[in-house]
């Protein structure tokens, strides 16, 4: 589960909408509304999901820190795609028969957070009269090669999704060899991870490329070129905010109180979590502010 915030008490209220109900008691469940005590000072009175009215501390206007409207498309991951294409500057094409050209993919931080935490792998073209005709029978070859070499924890959640033509290469197409190539390269886009609430946060791994033609004349070759940009795969550009604000959720329900979540499994009290993390649209107002010191008296 992500840690949101350290030394910190965060409370979390999923609107609904802006309560207009004179009593809030006849409000909908998930209308909240905006009061002030008679100093001046600002609270939220908020009719929950369970259909319970709850409140919110007093917060002395004077004690907010900062506030911010953050929307949910500002939080989304955006994802990466690598371009990776055979640099005709450094080799050509027609010498590349019977050689065999390694890509070399390291897929970083796969178990977690930690830079050893990596897998790599190896897709190799051995060079022929069909793939060495041109770059876009070359790049065929080579995006079949990458998509048979990806390894496959989840098949739901590729680690990488190949793209060649604009088309996706599945397994079965590499295995067919039936992809069809491009000239400008291939394109390996960062695949989102299967999302499980307060336990699988959905984020992609990032990778890098290597490449290396060992060549007997001439030494190791970099017979390749890997350009990052944002990807423009239509599907694959980003991992939805939901998942960040369903974890926020789950963190600052657990900070409130649902701290002994599973405890006496069967018998334990489920929360009622109303973050869809599959659908919905969800911005967030963020008020900070001190907590007035406790009175020693």
């Amino acid at each position: 589960m992500k840690n949101f915030n350290t030394n910190q008490a965060r409370h979390f209220y999923l609107a609904g909408k802006k309560g207009t109900a004179s009593d809030p008691r006849q409000a909908d469940n998930g209308d909240i509304f905006l009061k002030t005590d008679q100093s001046g000072n600002l609270y939220f009175i908020y009719k929950n999901y369970d259909g319970i009215l709850t409140r919110t501390d007093t917060v002395p206007i004077k004690n907010i820190t900062s506030y911010k409207l953050t929307h949910a498309a500002a939080m989304a991951t955006k994802l990466n795609m690598h371009t990776v294409a055979i640099d005709t500057t450094k080799v050509t094409l027609a010498n590349l028969v019977g050689k065999t050209l390694s890509c070399i993919i390291t897929i970083h931080q796969f178990t977690d957070y930690d830079e050893s935490s990596a897998l790599t792998f190896v897709a190799t073209v051995v060079g022929n009269s069909v793939n060495t005709a041109n770059a876009t029978a070359f790049h065929k070859a080579l995006a079949e090669a990458i998509e048979l070499a990806l390894p496959v924890p989840d098949p739901g959640f590729p680690l990488i999704r190949v793209f060649s033509n604009g088309t996706e290469v599945t397994k079965a197409i590499a295995k067919a060899g039936t992809a069809t190539g491009a000239a400008a390269g291939v394109v390996l886009v960062e695949g989102p991870q299967k999302y499980v609430r307060g336990k699988l946060s959905g984020e992609p791994c990032n990778f890098s490329v290597a490449f290396r033609l060992a060549d007997k004349n001439i030494g190791d070759i970099v017979w390749g070129t890997d350009t990052v940009a944002a990807s423009n795969i239509t599907g694959f550009q980003t991992v939805p905010a939901n998942y960040i604000i369903a974890d926020l959720e789950y963190f600052a329900l657990g900070e409130r109180g649902d701290i002994y979540r599973g405890n006496n499994w069967p018998n334990n009290v489920e929360t009622n979590y109303q973050v869809n993390p599959f659908s919905g649209n969800y911005d967030i107002l963020t008020i900070e502010y001190p907590c007035e010191p406790r009175s020693t008296r």
